[in-house]
């Protein structure tokens, strides 16, 4: 006990020697520096090192294992997707993940507004879809896509108004 108390009033007043010379060097400060150095060398020298000590040995009970967190999903993507697939867990046969939207506007559902589910469609379904399409000279994949979805809309309403023209009578076919 008393050589800890010995060792650590030695380091204490070496490093307030050692400090106060760097602040105001003098002659007589540095002497002092130089005598409280050489009684702390001679101290670490008189210390016998000890033997290297066995490590304790550990039961393999008294390890602690963590739980794997999952990660949070914060992407609107990833929130839809962990949405789906606990939505879908009961389901049987091949199940078609889908999200609720805003029945008029397709946008984002909101409370007490009327809603529907719409088909997701997957990252690697549209890439697959990108694929299928023939570039035509000079065209990225993005254009294609763009052209691709302008014609498939044109093709809708093209058969729109051929429902509209065969199944619904104008105000020039009534009799009146």
């Amino acid at each position: 006990m008393n050589n800890t108390i010995n060792h650590s009033e030695l380091l204490k007043a070496t490093k307030k020697a050692v400090n106060s010379f760097m602040f105001n060097p003098t002659s007589a400060k540095q002497k002092v520096v130089l005598e409280a150095l050489a009684s702390l060398s001679e101290m670490v020298s008189a210390v016998e090192p000890k033997a290297k000590a066995k490590p304790k040995k550990r039961k393999a009970s008294s390890k602690k294992t963590k739980a794997v967190r999952k990660p949070r999903r914060s992407s609107a993507a990833g929130l839809e997707q962990a949405q789906a697939k606990t939505a879908t867990a009961n389901k049987v046969g091949k199940v078609a993940k889908t999200k609720v939207v805003h029945a008029i506007t397709e946008g984002d559902a909101q409370p007490l507004e009327p809603r529907k589910e719409v088909p997701v469609i997957e990252p690697k379904a549209r890439k697959k879809e990108q694929m299928k399409l023939t570039l035509l000279e000079g065209e990225t994949p993005e254009e294609a896509m763009a052209r691709h979805r302008s014609a498939e809309l044109e093709r809708i309403r093209l058969e729109a108004l051929a429902l509209i023209a065969d199944g619904q009578p104008t105000s020039d076919d009534l009799p009146f």
